[in-house]
């Protein structure tokens, strides 16, 4: 029983690996592998075919839907066209194992391209080699489940789900290319692999070489080839935004679809025999951002400051429209007070109390000094200083003094002067004048010498509006 049960162990291992050597051959060389794709394959199982170089003629590894016709297999383009994979990046650069896997798990294009996992959908698939001269090497094909990476990650490279993860600036299906970021580079060096990390900027990419040479430059997701693709002679390498986006919506969607963390990358490969010198490059923009920038920030600060003096007027002048009826207010209550307790009259009132040696026309204003004539209102003060209504009614609002002896103006004063808010100053004066008896007697500067002598005289002499001094003595 126990020797039954090894046997078909036995042979369950043998169906699971087959292995062929190939010496001193030339042209197509077919591979079988016993149908144990459809037999044996589950959904979570993939086929790995490796290829391992011997000596002679480098061959190239194939997995075709139809046997290829010899003469159309020269390039990438002709294999290609007969629907044939292969492990491109090996063969180009001659690597000694190349390797292709196969799953039932339908996969999309860009998937099967970047990992070397193809999808069969056809059982009588041709798998083989093709060499143009003789050469020696080896064929196996094995089972193996589809989490199991089918090279060794290189480069400190990660299998995660069957797939290596490479680090950054590291490329191809096992992470064995290492390429050179070009960002901050002067100069280009021959046959040598380049790559622009596009989740490092936002900027378009420009350079500008010294010489024109042959280059390749690709989305390294659309076409992870190192040495395929179109090749320009040029001295400009410049991507524009929208393919920089493009490339990163494809990075993105393959990364969904593979579950690994994946670069997004514009590669470029030169061609060129001698080293070639970057005379510009995006550093140029750079250069023009901090330029902008340092116009954006002074008119930003300015409009800022601009902004915030608007603010101010704005709010000063609500602040003022809002005091305006206030200060109104206050002004209409002075007038009030000051009409009350210091009334209007018309100048020709007044005149008849001024005694007749006194020159009427020598009178006038002290405030405005224009004389007085006799439709003028004026007012007098309980100092007895006689001055234009709205002269004095505009100087008490600012000063609260009388303009010659700076007798206080204030209402307070007023008041308490005047024991009688309804009978005015003038009115007391003409009210206490008897003709029989005693005549009111208004004196000017000519008369003070007779009340107070030499000294009063040259008192009121030294002040600037005597012209419209008047005392009224009763």
């Amino acid at each position: 029983m126990i020797t039954f049960i090894l046997i078909c162990l036995w042979k369950t291992s043998l169906s699971q690996t087959q292995d062929q050597q190939y010496i001193d051959v030339k042209g197509f060389q077919f591979f079988t592998i016993n149908g144990i794709l459809y037999k044996q394959l589950s959904d979570k199982q993939k086929v790995t075919i490796t290829l391992t170089y011997k000596v002679g003629e480098f061959p190239i590894l194939l997995i075709c839907d139809d046997k290829p016709q010899d003469d159309k297999i020269n390039d990438y383009n002709s294999i290609s066209k007969e629907n044939c994979k292969i492990d491109i990046n090996a063969y180009d650069q001659k690597v000694e194992m190349q390797t292709l896997s196969l799953t039932k798990k339908e996969k999309s294009q860009s998937f099967q391209a970047n990992f070397n996992v193809y999808y069969i959908d056809n059982p009588n698939i041709f798998i083989g080699a093709y060499s143009k001269l003789q050469s020696t090497f080896n064929i196996s094909s094995k089972i193996q489940s589809l989490y199991n990476c089918a090279k060794e990650c290189k480069n400190r490279g990660r299998c995660i789900y069957g797939i290596c993860e490479c680090q950054e600036g590291t490329f191809g299906d096992d992470c064995s290319v290492v390429g050179t970021n070009i960002k901050d580079l002067i100069k280009l060096s021959p046959n040598t692999l380049y790559y622009f990390d596009l989740y490092s900027t936002g900027t378009p990419f420009y350079r500008t070489l010294s010489n024109s040479i042959p280059i390749r430059q690709q989305c390294y997701v659309e076409t992870p080839f190192f040495d395929e693709g179109s090749l320009i002679i040029t001295n400009i390498l410049e991507l524009s935004n929208e393919q920089i986006e493009e490339c990163k919506n494809l990075t993105q969607a393959l990364e969904d679809e593979s579950q690994i963390k994946l670069n997004s990358y514009f590669i470029f490969k030169i061609y060129s025999k001698f080293e070639v010198s970057i005379i510009s490059n995006d550093s140029n923009a750079d250069g023009l951002s901090k330029i902008m920038m340092m116009i954006f920030i002074p008119v930003f600060v300015l409009i800022f400051f601009l902004l915030v003096c608007c603010g101010v007027k704005f709010y000063k002048r609500k602040l003022d429209e809002t005091q305006v009826p206030i200060k109104v207010e206050q002004q209409s209550e002075e007038k009030n007070f000051i009409n009350l307790y210091i009334p209007t009259y018309k100048f020709e009132q007044v005149k008849e109390l001024i005694q007749e040696e006194v020159n009427i026309n020598d009178l006038y204003c002290s405030i405005c000094l224009d004389a007085f004539s006799t439709e003028h209102d004026v007012k007098v003060t309980y100092c007895k200083h006689i001055y234009h209504s709205e002269c004095l009614t505009l100087w008490i609002q600012k000063t609260k003094i009388c303009p010659l002896c700076r007798a206080p103006l204030d209402e307070k004063t007023l008041a308490s002067l005047i024991n009688q808010r309804s009978e005015t100053m003038i009115d007391q004066i003409l009210s206490k004048i008897q003709p029989e008896s005693k005549q009111i007697k208004i004196f000017t500067l000519n008369s003070l010498s007779s009340l107070n002598g030499p000294n009063t005289l040259q008192a009121f002499q030294n002040l600037n509006y005597q012209g419209s001094l008047v005392f009224v003595e009763q």
